[in-house]
Protein backbone atom coordinates (compact mmCIF):
# COMPACT_ATOMS: atom_id res chain seq x y z
CA UNK A 1 0.00 0.00 0.00
CA UNK A 2 1.02 3.52 -1.00
CA UNK A 3 2.05 6.01 1.55
CA UNK A 4 -0.34 8.48 3.41
CA UNK A 5 0.89 11.66 1.37
CA UNK A 6 -0.34 11.44 -2.35
CA UNK A 7 -1.35 13.75 -4.51
CA UNK A 8 -4.68 15.65 -3.49
CA UNK A 9 -7.09 15.86 -6.68
CA UNK A 10 -8.75 18.99 -7.60
CA UNK A 11 -12.69 19.32 -7.27
CA UNK A 12 -14.71 17.11 -9.29
CA UNK A 13 -16.83 18.64 -12.14
CA UNK A 14 -20.50 17.91 -12.37
CA UNK A 15 -21.59 14.64 -12.33
CA UNK A 16 -22.72 14.71 -15.88
CA UNK A 17 -19.24 15.67 -17.40
CA UNK A 18 -18.34 12.49 -15.14
CA UNK A 19 -20.54 10.16 -16.96
CA UNK A 20 -19.27 12.10 -20.55
CA UNK A 21 -15.57 11.43 -19.07
CA UNK A 22 -16.12 7.80 -18.01
CA UNK A 23 -17.93 7.06 -21.04
CA UNK A 24 -15.02 8.12 -23.12
CA UNK A 25 -12.91 6.26 -21.36
CA UNK A 26 -14.66 2.96 -21.95
CA UNK A 27 -14.75 3.66 -25.42
CA UNK A 28 -10.71 3.81 -25.07
CA UNK A 29 -10.37 0.36 -23.00
CA UNK A 30 -12.07 -1.51 -25.43
CA UNK A 31 -10.61 0.02 -28.32
CA UNK A 32 -6.96 -0.86 -27.03
CA UNK A 33 -7.93 -3.90 -24.93
CA UNK A 34 -10.60 -5.58 -27.35
CA UNK A 35 -11.91 -9.08 -27.02
CA UNK A 36 -9.34 -9.37 -23.88
CA UNK A 37 -11.33 -6.94 -21.69
CA UNK A 38 -13.35 -8.91 -19.28
CA UNK A 39 -14.85 -5.86 -16.86
CA UNK A 40 -14.20 -2.25 -17.10
CA UNK A 41 -15.32 -0.95 -13.55
CA UNK A 42 -15.29 2.42 -11.56
CA UNK A 43 -14.70 2.67 -7.85
CA UNK A 44 -14.49 4.96 -5.46
CA UNK A 45 -11.87 5.20 -2.38
CA UNK A 46 -13.33 7.41 -0.22
CA UNK A 47 -13.76 10.15 -2.91
CA UNK A 48 -11.66 9.29 -5.42
CA UNK A 49 -13.10 7.60 -8.56
CA UNK A 50 -10.69 4.98 -9.95
CA UNK A 51 -10.93 2.79 -12.50
CA UNK A 52 -10.60 -1.39 -12.71
CA UNK A 53 -10.07 -3.26 -15.99
CA UNK A 54 -9.79 -6.77 -15.88
CA UNK A 55 -8.50 -8.73 -18.50
CA UNK A 56 -8.24 -12.47 -20.00
CA UNK A 57 -4.45 -11.56 -20.75
CA UNK A 58 -1.90 -8.88 -20.31
CA UNK A 59 1.38 -8.00 -22.13
CA UNK A 60 3.46 -5.95 -22.63
CA UNK A 61 1.89 -4.41 -25.73
CA UNK A 62 -0.98 -4.06 -24.34
CA UNK A 63 0.85 -2.33 -21.50
CA UNK A 64 2.31 0.12 -24.19
CA UNK A 65 -0.99 1.07 -25.85
CA UNK A 66 -2.71 1.65 -22.14
CA UNK A 67 -0.02 3.84 -21.33
CA UNK A 68 -0.62 6.28 -24.21
CA UNK A 69 -4.02 6.70 -22.50
CA UNK A 70 -5.44 9.61 -20.23
CA UNK A 71 -6.60 7.35 -17.50
CA UNK A 72 -4.38 4.44 -16.34
CA UNK A 73 -6.73 1.89 -14.75
CA UNK A 74 -5.92 -0.38 -11.89
CA UNK A 75 -5.05 -3.77 -14.52
CA UNK A 76 -5.17 -7.38 -13.75
CA UNK A 77 -6.41 -10.33 -15.47
CA UNK A 78 -9.18 -12.61 -14.28
CA UNK A 79 -7.21 -15.02 -12.76
CA UNK A 80 -4.99 -12.68 -10.82
CA UNK A 81 -8.01 -10.91 -9.22
CA UNK A 82 -9.36 -13.88 -8.15
CA UNK A 83 -6.13 -15.66 -6.25
CA UNK A 84 -5.80 -12.04 -5.04
CA UNK A 85 -8.66 -11.36 -2.71
CA UNK A 86 -6.89 -13.40 0.21
CA UNK A 87 -4.06 -10.93 -0.18
CA UNK A 88 -5.45 -8.22 -0.24
CA UNK A 89 -9.33 -8.27 0.87
CA UNK A 90 -8.76 -4.34 2.05
CA UNK A 91 -8.72 -3.07 -1.56
CA UNK A 92 -11.34 -5.62 -2.98
CA UNK A 93 -13.82 -5.27 -0.02
CA UNK A 94 -13.76 -1.63 -1.15
CA UNK A 95 -14.32 -2.55 -4.87
CA UNK A 96 -16.95 -4.70 -3.93
CA UNK A 97 -18.75 -2.31 -2.23
CA UNK A 98 -18.14 0.70 -4.06
CA UNK A 99 -17.78 -0.23 -7.69
CA UNK A 100 -20.06 0.06 -10.86
CA UNK A 101 -19.57 -1.85 -13.98
CA UNK A 102 -19.14 -0.15 -17.15
CA UNK A 103 -18.82 -3.06 -19.57
CA UNK A 104 -18.82 -6.56 -19.23
CA UNK A 105 -19.66 -9.68 -15.73
CA UNK A 106 -19.95 -8.09 -12.96
CA UNK A 107 -17.66 -11.15 -10.82
CA UNK A 108 -16.78 -8.32 -8.32
CA UNK A 109 -20.09 -8.51 -6.78
CA UNK A 110 -19.23 -12.29 -5.59
CA UNK A 111 -16.12 -11.94 -4.39
CA UNK A 112 -15.88 -13.40 -1.13
CA UNK A 113 -13.78 -11.75 1.90
CA UNK A 114 -12.27 -13.53 4.70
CA UNK A 115 -12.58 -11.97 7.80
CA UNK A 116 -9.73 -13.47 9.65
CA UNK A 117 -7.51 -12.05 5.66
CA UNK A 118 -9.32 -9.04 6.40
CA UNK A 119 -8.41 -8.42 10.25
CA UNK A 120 -4.71 -9.32 9.53
CA UNK A 121 -4.10 -6.69 6.58
CA UNK A 122 -5.67 -4.05 8.72
CA UNK A 123 -3.10 -4.51 11.58
CA UNK A 124 -0.85 -4.55 8.82
CA UNK A 125 -2.55 -1.28 7.25
CA UNK A 126 -2.69 0.69 10.35
CA UNK A 127 0.58 -0.14 11.87
CA UNK A 128 2.46 1.26 8.62
CA UNK A 129 -0.14 3.81 8.11
CA UNK A 130 0.68 5.29 11.55
CA UNK A 131 4.97 4.71 10.82
CA UNK A 132 4.71 6.98 7.74
CA UNK A 133 2.85 9.58 9.19
CA UNK A 134 5.00 9.68 11.46
CA UNK A 135 8.01 10.06 8.85
CA UNK A 136 5.97 12.31 6.70
CA UNK A 137 5.25 14.67 9.34
CA UNK A 138 9.06 15.16 9.93
CA UNK A 139 9.77 15.55 6.59
CA UNK A 140 7.25 18.11 5.78
CA UNK A 141 5.58 21.75 6.13
CA UNK A 142 3.44 24.44 4.83
CA UNK A 143 1.53 23.51 2.17
CA UNK A 144 3.26 19.73 1.77
CA UNK A 145 1.86 19.49 5.88
CA UNK A 146 -1.80 20.69 4.23
CA UNK A 147 -1.55 18.06 1.26
CA UNK A 148 -0.48 15.27 3.74
CA UNK A 149 -3.50 15.84 6.28
CA UNK A 150 -6.04 16.00 3.17
CA UNK A 151 -4.74 12.17 1.64
CA UNK A 152 -5.63 10.68 4.91
CA UNK A 153 -9.22 10.26 4.08
CA UNK A 154 -8.93 8.28 0.56
CA UNK A 155 -6.07 6.89 1.99
CA UNK A 156 -7.90 5.35 4.87
CA UNK A 157 -11.43 5.19 4.11
CA UNK A 158 -10.86 1.56 2.91
CA UNK A 159 -9.50 0.84 5.94
CA UNK A 160 -12.16 2.44 7.85
CA UNK A 161 -14.20 0.10 5.54
CA UNK A 162 -12.52 -2.75 6.15
CA UNK A 163 -13.29 -2.06 10.11
CA UNK A 164 -17.31 -2.33 9.50
CA UNK A 165 -17.10 -5.33 7.63
CA UNK A 166 -15.51 -7.14 10.83
CA UNK A 167 -18.44 -6.11 13.06
CA UNK A 168 -21.08 -6.12 10.16
CA UNK A 169 -21.56 -2.60 10.75
CA UNK A 170 -23.29 -0.58 8.13
CA UNK A 171 -22.88 2.84 7.17
CA UNK A 172 -25.32 5.24 4.48
CA UNK A 173 -22.53 7.37 2.37
CA UNK A 174 -18.67 8.25 3.37
CA UNK A 175 -19.63 11.07 5.84
CA UNK A 176 -21.50 8.31 8.37
CA UNK A 177 -18.89 6.06 7.75
CA UNK A 178 -16.90 7.77 10.04
CA UNK A 179 -19.73 8.04 12.69
CA UNK A 180 -20.62 4.34 12.65
CA UNK A 181 -17.12 3.41 13.44
CA UNK A 182 -16.37 5.74 16.38
CA UNK A 183 -19.25 4.27 17.78
CA UNK A 184 -18.86 0.48 16.84
CA UNK A 185 -15.10 0.52 17.88
CA UNK A 186 -15.45 3.14 20.96
CA UNK A 187 -12.64 4.65 19.33
CA UNK A 188 -13.24 8.53 18.31
CA UNK A 189 -12.11 9.11 14.74
CA UNK A 190 -13.99 12.34 13.72
CA UNK A 191 -11.05 13.90 12.52
CA UNK A 192 -11.34 11.87 9.27
CA UNK A 193 -15.02 13.50 9.44
CA UNK A 194 -13.50 16.53 9.68
CA UNK A 195 -10.77 16.11 7.04
CA UNK A 196 -13.29 14.38 4.61
CA UNK A 197 -15.60 17.43 4.70
CA UNK A 198 -12.50 20.11 4.13
CA UNK A 199 -12.07 18.09 1.33
CA UNK A 200 -15.35 18.31 -0.01
CA UNK A 201 -15.57 21.97 0.53
CA UNK A 202 -17.95 21.92 3.02
CA UNK A 203 -15.60 23.22 5.70
CA UNK A 204 -12.44 24.61 6.21
CA UNK A 205 -9.55 24.40 8.12
CA UNK A 206 -10.43 25.38 12.12
CA UNK A 207 -7.26 24.42 13.79
CA UNK A 208 -3.59 24.31 13.84
CA UNK A 209 -2.05 21.93 10.96
CA UNK A 210 -0.48 19.81 13.73
CA UNK A 211 -3.01 19.27 15.74
CA UNK A 212 -4.80 17.37 12.87
CA UNK A 213 -1.45 15.24 12.20
CA UNK A 214 -1.42 14.55 16.21
CA UNK A 215 -5.46 13.01 16.37
CA UNK A 216 -4.69 11.32 13.05
CA UNK A 217 -1.82 9.65 14.57
CA UNK A 218 -3.48 9.09 17.63
CA UNK A 219 -6.54 7.15 15.53
CA UNK A 220 -4.00 5.38 13.73
CA UNK A 221 -2.02 4.15 16.78
CA UNK A 222 -5.66 3.85 18.77
CA UNK A 223 -7.29 1.53 16.24
CA UNK A 224 -4.05 -0.47 15.73
CA UNK A 225 -3.88 -1.57 19.32
CA UNK A 226 -7.99 -2.64 19.27
CA UNK A 227 -7.09 -4.36 15.91
CA UNK A 228 -4.28 -6.69 17.57
CA UNK A 229 -6.90 -7.34 20.55
CA UNK A 230 -9.73 -8.45 18.19
CA UNK A 231 -10.42 -11.74 17.25
CA UNK A 232 -11.92 -12.92 14.04
CA UNK A 233 -12.33 -16.76 12.93
CA UNK A 234 -14.43 -16.25 9.71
Amino acid sequence: MEALAEECPAAEGSEENGEEIMSEIETKMKEILGEDLVTLAEYYTGDERKLLAVCKALDFEILRKIKQSKEIPVLFTKKELMQGVDVFPVEFLNIKSHHKILYGEDFLKDINISKKNLRHQLEFEFRSKLIHLRSEYLQYSGRELESLILSAVPALAPIIGGLLYLKDLTHDDTSDLFDVVSKGYGMDVSILKEIYEIRSGKSKFKKDKEQYVKELINVLSGIGNIIDELEVNE
